[in-house]
Parts: structure tokens; C-alpha cells; sequence
């Protein structure tokens, strides 16, 4: 099982990022290795997405998202997957100036077969600054 977790404070409006983390159905537009999203059910903070991303190779996986805009908060819990014993985390906004926001996310991931630890960590940990930055730009354009 892999962790990550990232941390910083950003130049960006919150509510533009949390509006583009949230546009789950645009994620093949932007983050590096989504091949497809497509949104089950969408209610009032909640969305259950299908995803299929290239990493090792293809996987696909079902997320529940709960969202709270008022608190800033997104997390999501893995539903089933042909790939992952485990993939549930969590993003955290909050404001701290005009146009700066306190990001946090946090990950936690496992696959139902071996991957060295090495991989794993620099698939799950190596990528994570990059996947971020393309959210704060998505929310920029």
C-alpha cells in the first residue's frame, strides 16, 4: 500500500479550484493519464464517477466523491475496481489571502496485485506535485 500526501499554498481562487476538481468529466482533457471519465449519478455533494487511467497499465475503478464546497473539502472512496484493493482520499481548500489557497490532498492507494514498493511510491508519490499543478492550471484557463 502506498501513501502521499501534498501540501502548499497556491496562487489560485478557491472556488475556481474546487469547481475544476469537481468537473470530473473534463479530467481526460487535463490530468496526465486519464483515459475516460463519465459520471454515474451526480446529486447535491455527491457523484459517483467511472474511471479508466493508464498507469502500469489500464485500470478501471468506480469512486464514490463527497463534496462539501462550504468547507472545502472533497473525498472519495473506492466502490470497485479491476485493478485496487484500496484508493481512497481526500483534497482540503481553504483560503488564507485573496487568490491563495491552502491545498492539502491526501492519498491512499493499493493494488490487488504486486507492484514493487519502489514503483508504487514513485507512481503514487513521483506524480503528485505534477497532477496538482495541472488543476491549479485548469482552474487558471
Amino acid at each position: 500500500m502506498a501513501q502521499a500526501e501534498f501540501h502548499e499554498t497556491l496562487d489560485i481562487d478557491l472556488d475556481k479550484l474546487y469547481a475544476a476538481i469537481t468537473r470530473y468529466e473534463d479530467y481526460p482533457q487535463f490530468v496526465d493519464g486519464v483515459k475516460s471519465t463519465r459520471v454515474e449519478r451526480k446529486g447535491a455533494g455527491h457523484a459517483r464517477v467511472i474511471y479508466r487511467v493508464a498507469m502500469m497499465k489500464e485500470v478501471n475503478y468506480v469512486l464514490d466523491h463527497r463534496e462539501d464546497p462550504v468547507k472545502g473539502i472533497i473525498e472519495w472512496t473506492m466502490v470497485e475496481s479491476d485493478s485496487f484493493k484500496k484508493n481512497n482520499g481526500r483534497w482540503e481548500l481553504k483560503t488564507v489571502a485573496p487568490g491563495k489557497t491552502d491545498v492539502r490532498y491526501w492519498l491512499e492507494l493499493e493494488f490487488n496485485f504486486p507492484v514493487p514498493g519502489l514503483i508504487l511510491n514513485k507512481l503514487v508519490k513521483g506524480s503528485l506535485p505534477s497532477m496538482v499543478k495541472s488543476f491549479v492550471k485548469r482552474a487558471k484557463a
